[in-house]
């Protein structure tokens, strides 16, 4: 049987939505057990006992980096605990456990998490260099530049805030890295429905609900994991269903355009990598050497595909502006 004209880019977004959805199930079923082991327990009240007789939150016996990184006295000595438990779990043939949901990483100067801090400011670099070349390319004129460079900086934020995250885990800066996240993925979810659609076309009015709607269920998904206490299951469905939206939205955009814009693939293939990193939080494991786990791959993976995402994004551009797109009455500004 001849598959319809549509096939294609519904098997991708099928595909894409049944990842990130095993994706979130897997996620809310992990749970960690070091914390809760006997060997843990007893470890961290004797390093209490013997290394913070000034206090949990004393910093005065911690070199300067644990200082200047936040940490305190009992959050040293369960971090110490958590790599004596797993050498004396691994000796004894166990396996690697979980401590406070993260695996026992080993720090450097005081970053929990070095190799995510890393891949994050890498990311954050290659949207950098990304918002330099649109800006420097897309005309004034230009219908979505606004949208396009903001796109880049809401990125940009996004993965400074996950490597502040990743460096030090409090309620704090976790906040800051999942509401700086969720921002960038809804408006690049509203930069993908103007371009399948082609809202440059379309009246002020109908801009004007393309913002402020994403704006007021932004400011309402703020509200409710700010005032009430943290739904990680909720974030975590909403940010899916937002990243769902904007596939879903670019893989119309591709197969409308895909017999004059020969670059089209670009962005499928942008779609269909993100998807198939973000695999890599399925198939976790502890970290490689201490350092490299499954999530810092993820980041890692993704560096390359931003690259590819700008090269749509100039080639889209050019296109238009070669064609004298994005001009007229109702251009968005």
């Amino acid at each position: 049987m001849r598959a319809s004209p549509a096939s294609g880019p519904l098997t991708v977004a099928c595909a894409s939505a049944s990842l990130l959805l095993l994706f979130f199930f897997v996620s809310s079923a992990a749970a960690s057990s070091g914390d809760r082991d006997s060997l843990f327990i007893n470890c961290v009240q004797k390093r209490r006992w013997s290394y913070c007789r000034d206090g949990d939150d004393s910093t005065a016996n911690l070199p300067l980096s644990l200082r200047l990184t936040g940490w305190t006295c009992i959050q040293d000595a369960r971090y110490h605990c958590s790599h004596d438990v797993t050498a004396m779990n691994l000796a004894a043939g166990g396996e690697v456990q979980q401590f406070y949901g993260k695996w026992p990483f080993t720090r450097v100067l005081g970053v929990q998490e070095p190799a995510s801090v890393a891949f994050s400011i890498l990311n954050g670099y290659a949207h950098y260099r990304g918002y330099r070349s649109l800006r420097s390319r897309i005309p004034r004129w230009y219908a979505f530049r606004a949208a396009w460079l903001l796109n880049s900086l809401l990125n940009i934020n996004a993965w400074i805030w996950s490597a502040v995250f990743h460096t030090r885990d409090f309620a704090s800066t976790e906040k800051l890295d999942y509401f700086s996240a969720i921002g960038a993925i809804l408006f690049g979810a509203c930069l993908a429905i103007a371009r399948a659609f082609e809202f440059q076309y379309r009246t002020k009015t109908e801009q004007a609900l393309l913002i402020a709607i994403p704006s007021v269920l932004y400011a309402c998904h703020i509200a409710y994991l700010s005032l009430w206490p943290f739904d990680y299951s909720y974030n975590m469905l909403a940010g899916i269903t937002v990243g769902m939206t904007s596939n879903a939205a670019w893989l119309l955009w591709a197969w409308r355009n895909r017999r004059t814009r020969r670059y089209a693939w670009k962005i499928v293939f942008v779609v269909v990598s993100v998807s198939a990193a973000m695999a890599l939080e399925l198939f976790d494991f502890p970290p490689w050497m201490w350092v490299f786990d499954a999530h810092s791959l993820w980041h890692a993976a993704t560096v390359p595909i931003v690259f590819v995402f700008y090269s749509f994004a100039r080639d889209d551009v050019a296109t238009d502006v070669r064609a004298g797109k994005g001009k007229g009455k109702h251009a968005m500004q």
